[in-house]
């Protein structure tokens, strides 16, 4: 067998070589339209699973499509273990992306990739094809030149998006003969100045959504209006209640639990904060921040915890005028918790709070969509430093240290079922409009991304 060091030199440069059919094959999985939440998309999804697990056979991994629960979408599992004795690694990523909406936003349409100024548009190209087709890739080149130095699994979903079930029972039925080294969770990107990350956190999130119900009936807004309950009035009165205009959620009990950073995460953030608002105003076209008062701006976007409403749906809202008192309203209300927060309490708290603030005549109903705790990341470990050496050689930067603002459900599950030290990174760059209109991956991440999971594998060897 070649050196890992031969065999690194041999994937790079074949990497090299190849970077035209490489940005090829992701464009070919980008042209797959695998929106999970979307019931007419599901045979996209299918799609997208047996094209990742055609991709793995060619590789002579044992691969197999696994069908967790019935109406779910599926899991895709590849493994090799031609190394024994040497250590192992599992890779996650999700094939699965957000809606289009709105479509008539976007410059080119969702799924007919389009590469301009040097970037690449389509929905998925940032979260997460574009993401998990480096870490494919890196491990093609690898087996084209002479095999892999490491023991590997992937595992590849298709809930994230909607926050599924699927995964983690996968997780939780098979943990004991699921057993590796270190779990690569390829599912973040750069900071705002282009540097890699490496998260020491993850928020949790609690998703919900708020029905509201008033009168029987869609009922005349002149012949009822002032003794008709509105459950739009209600609803909204509702949601702007459940925070202050400072930005601080009013749910009792909210805050009890939010552990503090700690003095050098917080000199760090505040070196940084000033232009990371600026950047954060630059890539939004957002004419001021908003938040709770007091804090830093990186605080409020990793280290508080926060709730926001995401749809509002009621009434008449077609074209032309109706004037009606809707029989019913709807919103989606979502949380983003940080540790040691507990989802269920701030479920529970947060319920009472809805029903105390409803009106007469209305009554809100709290649906569960999804929930996930936050998560906690250590970064003193092998696989990390591996990591961050890897970067180091293909980007020729330094690693940041980030809390991740967003939350990826499955990493609790690795975590507690797994049982393996996590590494939280990935390559789509800070401004990529991920769950947006013109999604874009930067082409030259993904090339030095395919590097940096070639030299992480052979770093994790030596």
């Amino acid at each position: 067998m070649a050196t890992t060091q031969s065999l690194q030199e041999a994937a790079i440069a074949l990497a090299q070589s190849r970077r035209h059919k490489d940005l090829e094959d992701l464009v070919e999985e980008l042209r797959i339209p695998s929106i999970s939440t979307l019931p007419e998309r599901r045979e996209d999804c299918l799609r997208n699973a047996r094209w990742l697990r055609d991709r793995f056979v060619a590789m002579d991994m044992k691969t197999e499509i696994v069908d967790v629960r019935e109406g779910g979408l599926p899991v895709v599992m590849a493994e090799w273990n031609g190394r024994p004795g040497q250590p192992h690694l599992t890779i996650y990523g999700h094939y699965d992306v957000q809606p289009v909406d709105p479509v008539d936003e976007w410059t080119s349409p969702p799924f007919e990739p389009e590469v301009r100024d040097g970037h690449l548009y389509a929905r998925g190209a940032a979260d997460n094809k574009g993401n998990h087709m480096t870490t494919v890739k890196a491990v093609e080149h690898l087996f084209a030149s002479g095999g892999s130095p490491i023991n590997l699994r992937f595992l590849l979903e298709g809930e994230e998006e909607i926050t599924g079930p699927s995964l983690p029972q996968l997780l939780r039925a098979r943990g004991s003969s699921l057993k590796t080294d270190s779990v690569l969770i390829w599912d973040s990107g750069m900071d705002e100045e282009g540097n890699p990350t490496l998260a020491t956190a993850l928020r949790g999130i609690l998703y919900t959504e708020l029905r509201a119900k008033g009168p029987a009936v869609d009922v005349h807004s002149g012949t009822y209006g002032g003794v008709a309950p509105n459950p739009i009035n209600t609803l909204a009165r509702v949601i702007g209640e459940l925070k202050d205009r400072d930005g601080h959620v009013t749910v009792p009990g909210f805050y009890d639990a939010v552990r503090e950073p700690g003095a050098d995460e917080l000199a760090e953030w505040k070196k940084k904060d000033a232009r990371y608002s600026a950047d954060i105003l630059r890539m939004t076209g957002a004419k001021s921040l908003e938040g709770e008062e007091g804090f830093l701006a990186l605080a409020r976007a990793g280290g508080r915890p926060t709730l926001d409403a995401n749809g509002f749906i009621g009434g008449f809202t077609g074209k032309g005028a109706k004037t009606v008192i809707p029989a019913e309203a709807s919103a989606k209300v979502s949380m983003r918790l940080v540790p040691d927060q507990d989802w269920k309490a701030i479920l529970a708290a947060y319920e009472k709070h809805v029903a105390a603030l409803s009106t007469p005549g209305v009554e809100i109903t709290v649906e569960l969509i999804g929930s996930a705790p936050p998560v906690l990341c250590g970064v003193d470990h092998e696989a990390a430093r591996a990591l961050r050496a890897a970067y180091g050689e293909a980007f020729g930067r330094q690693t940041a240290l980030i809390r991740v603002g967003g939350s990826i459900p499955v990493a609790v599950d690795f975590q507690e079922a797994v049982g393996a030290p996590l590494v939280i990174s990935g390559i789509a760059q800070a401004d990529c409009a991920i769950h947006s209109p013109n999604e874009h991956l930067l082409i030259d991440n993904y090339h030095r991304g395919i590097e940096a999971v070639i030299r992480f594998i052979c770093g994790l060897a030596q």
